[in-house]
């Protein structure tokens, strides 16, 4: 069999055997030191925590964030709509040129510009016309509504008249007498 080896502080004789005195001493410098790493470990666990604790605050307290640098943010969220309006027409383009196939991105853009209108509809544009009619005086969504009809116009064909060989024989008639 393997001999067990004992440490040289444990193999003591009956001669050596510790008093009481000295027994309670070392139990006492145990306890204080364990008391103490017991301390120290709590101490820094509690600094960590007060660590953390500013930077996700700080990361999370946009309102403040945006107020020391407004520039910055401002400059992030037009990055951010452009990157994702540009992407949304992309995908959307691509699925009118395609007939009949839908990509999984041309199908998620649609999906997505559903729900953004729907939430701009019922809870962004109420609340931005209140506060561009209370800065500016005018009603956003009525201006909105006027570029939305222009556009509409601008691209469609103006109607053709087709016209009987009567008329076409006397608007042939009065041009050539101007």
């Amino acid at each position: 069999m393997a001999e067990i080896k004992i440490p040289a502080r444990a193999q003591r004789t009956d001669d050596e055997a510790p008093t009481k005195t000295q027994l309670q001493r070392q139990l006492r410098e145990t306890r204080a030191s364990m008391t103490e790493t017991v301390e120290d470990i709590k101490e820094i666990a509690t600094e960590q925590y007060k660590s953390v604790k500013e930077t996700v605050d700080g990361v999370l307290n946009f309102r403040e964030q945006f107020q020391n640098e407004p520039l910055v943010w401002s400059l992030g969220a037009l990055s951010a709509g452009f990157a994702l309006g540009y992407t949304m027409g992309y995908a959307h383009k691509e699925m009118k040129g395609s007939k009949g196939k839908h990509s999984e991105v041309s199908a998620f853009a649609n999906s997505l510009v559903d729900e953004l209108s729907t939430v701009g509809k019922s809870m962004v544009m109420p609340n931005l016309n209140v506060r561009i009619k209370q800065l500016f005086g005018f009603d956003f969504s009525d201006l909105l509504e006027e570029i939305g009809d222009a556009g509409k116009s601008i691209g469609r064909k103006p109607a053709t008249r087709k016209l009987g060989k009567k008329k076409k024989a006397k608007s042939r008639s009065k041009d050539k007498r101007k």
